[in-house]
């Protein structure tokens, strides 16, 4: 009786202590999401044509970005439009080739020495076009695979308006098109077969906008 009664309250112990980290994780990030949307408050963005309040849609977005946060990664994208159509595209295409500029640059200058091992006769010229390459190639093939989750808007004078489009990616998915990418990339830039060190490199995870 007295080894149930231990064995209950050491249950009890753990499933609480459990609640009251969750808890005060959610409550630290109800407080930075509060602190963000007081600032970009400031910068005089509002929510674009949207029955939810900033501070809602930023939460929602944060804590789907937080449950599986080693897989999800935040795409950003800022631009100018004239209307909410045009403005929303440029901001997300924009996000999409800032990412991929991110994927060029974090290979560019590691990947000339792993080409250049791999295909002895690689010029410079070959590994920049290969890098060229690969960067429209991963601007393409994500196109397809980031996720919309909400639009500010903010008047920038003039009439012209600036729209800030919410997004994720899925990390398996995009290591699959940075991939492909890189294998059309080869090809176009007629390097022979990429080297497993080559792949997995081009594998690892983008690093985030600063």
């Amino acid at each position: 009786m007295k080894k149930s009664f231990m064995y209950f309250m050491l249950v009890f112990a753990i499933l609480f202590g459990g609640v009251a980290s969750v808890g005060a994780q959610s409550k630290a990030l109800a407080k930075d999401v509060k602190k963000r949307v007081k600032e970009l408050k400031k910068e005089g963005w509002t929510m674009q044509a949207s029955t939810s309040t900033m501070d809602y849609a930023l939460l929602k977005y944060r804590t789907y970005m937080e449950e599986d946060e080693d897989n999800r990664i935040a795409i950003n994208g800022i631009a100018e439009g004239k209307n909410l159509k045009i403005g929303r595209e440029n901001a997300i295409l924009f996000g999409i080739s800032s990412y991929a500029g991110r994927a060029k640059a974090q290979i560019q200058g590691k990947l000339k020495g792993l080409l250049s091992a791999d295909n002895k006769e690689a010029t410079s010229e070959e590994t920049d076009r290969f890098a060229a390459a690969y960067e429209m190639g991963v601007a393409a093939k994500i196109g397809g695979l980031v996720k919309q989750h909400f639009v500010l808007v903010r008047d920038m004078g003039n009439g012209k308006k600036e729209f800030n489009v919410f997004m994720s990616l899925d990390e398996s998915k995009a290591r699959k098109a940075r991939e492909e990418a890189a294998e059309t990339a080869r090809q176009k830039a007629g390097l022979a077969d990429l080297s497993q060190d080559v792949k997995d490199f081009i594998g690892e995870p983008i690093e985030p906008e600063e």
